[in-house]
């Protein structure tokens, strides 16, 4: 299919028709399937279309992938008078679509396409001042405009109507376990879901879906109003626009490459160490044809690297400015001389100090101001890290929730004490498939920090959020320790005294290592302090035993880099030390190495069909995952403590 327009490459050309060409050759590798995949999956994204034709039972499913056929199929069904067809396959010229649900009567045509998008009463497509798509909405709207653009050339005298379904946020489930009604099934790396047989829509409660007409929104669209064109293909209006971008796919060429902003989150901007034999990266081809720009300009910091930097096209772009290190002297977020000297730092001056340091105008030694420390002397031991795993599911999976209700499922906890000693004091995960976790969740975890007064570390606002919705969750249920679980909670959330205290907070007001690059994400902190820490060298190289991370050397150096690698990627895979995982039989020879991962394995052994071997398999990982992220807490804190002492 990849000399037709589709919808999905409709909507990957929204910002750049130059990105068509790179996906229609193998030879430009891209970082967006795989991810959009994952959370798809992890969220239950990809059960939602099963779910929504269940509330429209009895149409003909599309199931074949070859082109003819899915044609002369959904003509078969659009020649009766009435008629419900899952993924109904039209083609106009070079353009083919497949509808997620078409209804025919007579002559009127439903499109209904289906997202996983989460939707309420109050939602508004429109923005408010000089009405047009807002702009986290332009993908699923542009989608189906495009699809009733293309019904609507090969049946313009029937009326078309188009609709988004989405995940209607306002409604609770009624039943219990509706995930269970849609199996996800997996085949040699390929995953599918199976509708458990027999399921009919007065089994599944409470309808989560609702179907939402978009007619405004799609002749807003059609009228070129919907959004400021980002081509000229598309100032051209919709008609034009559309042949453009079919002349583009049936010749293969390349849309002339226009950078911008838009180029910061290019699925095609794959890491260059990612780049493999035979392959490009569509990113720097772009680059190079509108800069000319050799490997050492790739090699300088891009300003698209600069932390927490927003209006990157107005305030430098447009003014021909893309490297770090033309920002110097006259375009500096902060004046360079007195950044080291303050308290702590605000977002320019962070800014800034990253600047100087990633263009060699300042030493590469890692800074750290004095605040950090003025904080420490106020931290009470013994000190616990602590991190929290959940899930926010599409589909609930307990009777009463909404979709998109945060279930809390793991959390872990190390404990430093004032001689220096590190216990990995808890690790609780609920492991029985079917159990709404939550209020356990909670008990559990203050039976870990109830035992003393001392100091409570998150990494960033997840924890805290998380509990306070679960103040929520235990208002509804009123179990008989809600006094005391809700006191808990008042204690460790914002304003309570014993209020966690933030370490992504810390680090981004005190603390920076050019290792670091942009990020002030756990993932990029833990190798940087690796690599800046003789303390950290010393005491990982040996053995590290955990509750469940047993006899790993945390401190091992990449010898192509020649720095510390990230903990992270030394996770074993799932399954690893299970009967049958060498032989590649049962288990994916993968880490589960961040949050989406968990999130997916969590929800994968809610399923019946999953065996006890497999289970343990994916709870170990579970469990060493969410082990090294408090541990990773605990090396930033440690190396923190030898810089003090310094």
């Amino acid at each position: 299919m990849s000399g037709f327009l589709t919808k999905s490459k409709f909507v990957q050309s929204l910002d750049c028709p130059t990105r068509l060409y790179y996906a229609i050759n193998d030879e430009y590798p891209s970082t967006k399937d795989d991810n959009d995949f994952l959370q798809a999956l992890a969220k239950g994204g990809i059960q939602v279309g099963e779910l929504a034709k269940l509330y429209y039972p009895g149409g003909r499913d599309i199931v074949t992938l070859n082109y003819e056929e899915s044609i002369q199929q959904t003509n078969e069904e659009l020649e009766k008078k009435s008629a419900i067809i899952y993924e109904a396959a039209i083609s106009h010229e070079q353009c083919f679509i497949r509808v997620d649900i078409l209804i025919k009567e007579d002559d009127r045509i439903d499109l209904i396409e289906v997202k996983s998008k989460s939707w309420s009463p109050d939602t508004n497509f429109f923005t408010v001042r000089n009405p047009s798509i807002r702009s986290k909405w332009q993908k699923y709207l542009y989608d189906i405009a495009f699809q009733y653009w293309v019904v609507k050339q090969e049946f313009p005298e029937s009326e078309i109507v188009p609709y988004l379904m989405l995940i209607d946020k306002s409604v609770e489930a009624s039943i219990d376990g509706l995930h269970q009604y849609f199996n996800v099934v997996e085949d040699k790396g390929r995953f599918s879901v199976e509708v458990k047989p027999d399921t009919k829509p007065e089994n599944l409660g409470n309808q989560i879906l609702k179907a939402i007409p978009v007619a405004e929104e799609v002749q807003k669209i059609l009228g070129g109003e919907g959004r400021e064109p980002q081509s000229e293909l598309e100032a051209k209006g919709f008609d034009a626009w559309i042949e453009g971008l079919s002349n583009l796919l049936a010749n293969k060429e390349k849309y002339p490459v226009e950078i911008g902003e838009k180029c910061k989150n290019c699925e095609f901007r794959v890491p260059i160490k990612s780049i493999k034999e035979g392959e490009k990266s569509g990113f720097e081809e772009c680059w190079v044809e509108s800069l000319g720009w050799t490997q050492k300009d790739f090699e300088a910091p891009h300003i698209f690297e600069l932390w927490n930097e927003r209006g990157i096209q107005k305030k430098y772009l447009d003014k021909g400015v893309y490297k770090m290190e033309e920002m110097i002297p006259g375009m500096l977020p902060a004046a360079p001389d007195t950044i080291y000297e303050q308290v702590e730092w605000d977002n320019d001056q962070r800014k800034t100090v990253q600047i100087m340091k990633q263009t060699g105008n300042h030493d590469q030694s890692e800074a750290v101001l004095g605040g950090l420390f003025a904080e420490m002397d106020t931290w009470k031991y013994p000190l616990h890290f602590i991190d929290f795993e959940a899930i926010l599911s599409a589909i609930p999976f307990h009777k009463g929730l909404k979709p998109y209700d945060y279930i809390p499922f793991q959390f872990s906890c190390h404990t430093l004490y004032e001689d220096g000693r590190v216990e990995h004091k808890a690790d609780w995960i609920e492991e029985k498939p079917g159990k709404l976790p939550s209020i356990d969740f909670v008990r559990e975890l203050m039976k870990c920090l109830g035992e003393d007064d001392g100091t409570v570390f998150r990494y960033h606002t997840f924890e805290n959020t998380v509990l306070s919705k679960m103040k929520s969750l235990i208002e509804d249920h009123k179990p008989e320790d809600e006094s005391d679980l809700k006191a808990f909670i008042d204690t460790l959330t914002t304003g309570g005294v014993r209020e966690m205290v933030d370490q992504y907070k810390l680090t981004k007001l005190y603390y920076y290592s050019t290792l670091m690059g942009g990020s002030i994400s756990i993932k990029d902190v833990l190798p940087a302090v690796l690599n800046e820490s003789p303390v950290l060298k010393e005491i990982y190289s040996n053995p590290y035993s955990g509750l469940f991370i047993k006899d790993k050397i945390l401190y091992q150096v990449d010898e192509a880099s020649g720095l510390a690698m990230s903990p992270y990627k030394l996770l074993n895979p799932v399954g690893y030390g299970i009967p049958g995982y060498e032989e590649g039989e049962k288990y994916v020879a993968e880490t589960i190495a961040e949050g989406g991962s968990a999130m997916m394995a969590w929800s994968r052994i809610q399923f019946d069909d999953v065996d006890d071997e497999k289970r343990a398999a994916i709870l170990q990982s579970l469990y060493e995952y969410c082990e090294l992220d408090t541990l990773a807490m605990v090396m930033i804190h440690q190396h923190w403590s030898w810089l003090k002492k310094q």
